[in-house]
């Protein structure tokens, strides 16, 4: 695997002239970049001496990010673009700190100026910006939490096509979406937890959607039988 300060190495020889000087694309000062990124891999090493997840998140919260944050909003306030890991690594923390306004916002921002994922992450910024909200939006779930305004942030661009991820990836979303419509106070996901025959069809679309999408989304029952049921009782005036 190729470090980040390699990979920096690498982009300043390719773009190298031929009196050797460095061209400005690669960053206003190169030399100091490279420097910063040698001092993220030592950091980042101290990171994977912590065993447990929560002070690794600590670490990031108390340590890492006013390290480096500055660093990445300068990237930010900048007028040159380039590849820079320091911006690309701030942002997974922003994730791992629970900053989701910032989150989203730094990976829209990334998707815009073509800024690629570290390169551990083997996903472009919108699937791992989905996956990321997907994971947490399920945690809300289990601890009765809402899951907005962050899971609709995402969602509506899934739903427009703004974002064309993989299959599996958007089904999950709408997997969730349509599950929400019909969960109880309780945290369960039931038909019956729902009197109104538009919100029972609103879910049925969405789970549908999700099938289609993916055949193992595990939402059959409820698009064959539990829901078309509750909206027939709720029609017909029976079963209530």
């Amino acid at each position: 695997m190729v470090s980040p300060i390699r990979a920096m190495r690498e982009k300043m020889k390719a773009n190298r002239n031929s009196a050797g000087e460095t061209l400005p694309v690669i960053a206003a000062s190169p030399d100091t970049l490279e420097l910063r990124l040698i001092e993220l891999e030592a950091d980042r090493q101290t990171l994977k001496s912590f065993n447990a997840i929560a002070d690794k998140i600590e670490h990031k919260r108390t340590v890492l990010m006013p390290k480096y944050r500055p660093l990445a909003e300068a990237y930010l306030a900048g007028s040159t673009t380039y590849e820079n890991p320091i911006f690309s690594e701030v942002v997974l923390w922003l994730f791992d700190i629970g900053e989701l306004d910032t989150f989203i916002e730094w990976c829209l921002k990334a998707i815009e100026l073509n800024v690629p994922t570290p390169e551990r992450i083997k996903r472009d910024w919108q699937t791992f910006c989905a996956d990321s909200i997907h994971q947490w939006a399920t945690e809300q779930v289990k601890n009765e939490q809402s899951v907005e305004p962050y899971f609709s942030q995402v969602f509506e661009r899934i739903q427009s096509d703004e974002w064309r991820l993989h299959e599996k990836v958007s089904a999950k979303f709408y997997k969730l979406a349509g599950q929400n419509l019909l969960r109880g106070e309780d945290g369960t996901v039931k038909a019956t937890h729902v009197g109104n025959v538009e919100t029972l069809q609103a879910a049925l679309e969405l789970l549908k959607k999700a099938d289609n999408l993916d055949s193992k989304a595990q939402v059959s029952d409820l698009i064959k039988n539990r829901i078309p049921a509750r909206i027939k009782a709720l029609t017909d005036g029976t079963n209530l």
